[in-house]
């Protein structure tokens, strides 16, 4: 697993947070989840483009307004996704945070933190909503326990709707319950360490401009282009609900990223 970080750029990112918003939180946040000398969060100047401003290798390629940064890390708790209470269709990151691609993050959840584990969360949904907009390829989702896919409305519903496109859904985890048979999931189940401590969601598309047809009838095309291009999440449980990962959009990246979940969940050797 751990090549997959080795192979990662040496690439540099400043975020730039206007010192007339009131982001003292987002400052933290960014600055704890990305402890890293890759990512320096400074003061920027008042008559910058937005708010916050990424900048990377010299060039600024993001902006956001800093209430969004707020929003998708600090004001709302994982709670809105588990239980579905913020549609799918409002998946979104800002532009900002997707910036910050092929970089290492650290998150910790609960007790250490109630709110870092929730950008795994939201950048998961925002993978599962480019797959389901684009209803053809193959989705490959790590869920540590199977179990999560039932006990959870929001997920569940969720993958209800994706596993209604022509969408290649494959779930990994270990097998703590049976799934409803109606939930047309590929499921490979076992204990090895991806197994129990893997939080992935990779979604690799078919072709471009493809069209999908639901078990409904009902035609989708695949008209934008964000979802005709893969993306991947990628992270590890390293100790108690301490997470390492990234996520890409490059797409040597996502397929590095199938390779090794294909090669280390093929056995249920821990």
């Amino acid at each position: 697993m751990e090549r997959l970080f080795d192979s990662l750029p040496e690439t540099s990112v400043t975020i730039r947070i206007d010192p007339a918003a009131s982001v003292a939180p987002v400052r933290e946040a960014l600055t704890s989840i990305f402890d890293t000398e890759q990512v320096t969060v400074t003061t920027g100047s008042a008559d910058q483009a937005g708010e916050v401003v990424a900048v990377r290798d010299g060039a600024v390629v993001a902006t956001s307004p800093a209430q969004s940064l707020m929003e998708s890390l600090l004001l709302i708790n994982s709670d809105v996704y588990i239980t579905g209470s913020r549609p799918f269709a409002e998946a979104s990151l800002p532009d900002v945070v997707a910036a910050l691609h092929d970089i290492p993050f650290r998150l910790c959840g609960y007790p250490a933190s109630d709110s870092e584990k929730l950008l795994l969360i939201a950048m998961s949904r925002v993978i599962e909503r480019r797959a389901y907009e684009a209803g053809r390829g193959t989705l490959r989702v790590g869920f540590q326990q199977l179990s999560r896919l039932v006990d959870e409305p929001g997920t569940y519903s969720v993958y209800e709707q994706l596993a209604d496109t022509d969408l290649a859904v494959h779930a990994y985890g270990v097998d703590d319950t049976a799934l409803p048979a109606d939930l047309d999931l590929t499921v490979h189940a076992g204990s090895s360490r991806l197994h129990r401590r893997g939080w992935f969601v990779v979604f690799q598309p078919a072709t471009a401009s493809e069209s999908s047809t639901t078990s409904g009838g009902e035609s989708r095309t695949t008209s934008g282009a964000t979802a005709r291009e893969p993306v991947g999440l990628f992270a590890v449980e390293r100790g108690e609900n301490d997470w390492g990962g990234f996520w890409s959009f490059e797409p040597a990246r996502i397929e590095a990223m199938t390779s090794i979940i294909e090669e280390l969940t093929a056995t249920s050797v821990p």
